[in-house]
């Protein structure tokens, strides 16, 4: 496929002094640009996957407030000038992952140069909330995708699939309540790990089977990083061994979207992956779905 992670960039809001969606995102997409190989004017795709954020509006995307707060090609007067297209991808915490494959595909049809994903999951203080706690810790999250250099590290597959006879063991809406005016609604299946579990293996199997290979072929394997109690039970139903599984999970709560990009972080901070070796991605979310991919590094 010949699509890389260029660079990351990441913003813990451990003491909740950043207050909004928006600013997290500024917080982790500045870094991420400034750390790449690449300008502004290049950056001809932004994709903001944050399912919660500011007042919980749709339209307009959310990804031109973060196009415009980032200054990437927001004020082009020339038509001939270089132009961002920048759109939300909401589902779940695979939005993250959806949008590295979107990305891939743009990348690849020749569309533009490098693309950013970024994400920023915050509960906003105005919105009142009923039910299971969101359990996700406000995290700023960004991802600058790019062509291969030289041979180097890649995405070499993406697949997704829905198990919809699933889907009512996590579910969160908005309504409006009497008392309370819009309410955030959550609510989870007390068995919801184990239902997890059962689509992840699942998930693993066919696209391994897919793909014509077994969990031997890869040197790591990457879970959505919700607990470390989940990862534990992750590594027990794929039949693997524990320390295969990267954990970068927090104490404080589930890293929801910022999984992947905090995962890809540490292991190319701490040197844990050599060259040739191989990463699948296999992450679960509501819906139900699994998401996998294989990235060679």
């Amino acid at each position: 496929m010949g699509i890389a992670i260029e660079s990351i960039g990441l913003f813990a809001n451990s003491d909740n002094s950043v207050k909004t969606s928006l600013e997290l995102c500024k917080r982790a997409g500045e870094p991420c640009i400034a750390q790449s190989g690449y300008k502004k004017e290049d950056i001809g795709l932004v994709v903001a996957v944050s399912v919660y954020r500011d007042s919980y509006f749709c339209e307009p995307a959310f990804s031109s407030f973060v196009q415009n707060e980032l200054k990437i090609n927001h004020d082009k007067k020339d038509s001939s000038d270089p132009k961002t297209l920048s759109f939300d991808v909401l589902n779940g915490s695979m939005g993250f992952l959806n949008a590295c494959q979107l990305s891939a595909a743009m990348i690849i049809a020749g569309k533009t140069k490098a693309s950013l994903v970024i994400s920023s999951d915050l509960v906003d203080d105005n919105v009142s909330e009923k039910g299971d706690p969101p359990g996700f810790l406000h995290t700023g999250a960004a991802m600058l995708l790019a062509d291969r250099k030289n041979g180097g590290c890649e995405f070499t597959s993406f697949s997704f699939r829905t198990f919809a006879e699933l889907q009512d063991a996590c579910e969160a809406y908005m309504y409006n309540d009497e008392d309370r005016g819009m309410t955030l609604r959550f609510r989870r299946d007390p068995g919801l790990m184990e239902v997890y579990l059962k689509a992840l293996s699942q998930g693993v199997c066919g696209f391994l089977e897919k793909e014509k290979a077994g969990l031997d072929d890869f040197d790591m394997i990457i879970p959505s990083q919700i607990s470390s109690e989940f990862i534990t039970k992750a590594a027990d139903a794929l039949g693997v061994k524990r320390e295969k599984m990267i954990d970068v999970t927090r104490k404080e709560g589930d890293l929801f979207n910022a999984s992947l990009p905090v995962a890809m972080d540490h292991i190319l901070k701490h040197n844990l992956a050599r060259s040739g070796q191989r990463a699948l991605i296999a992450q679960v979310t509501s819906g139900i779905q699994v998401g996998c991919a294989v990235y060679q590094f």
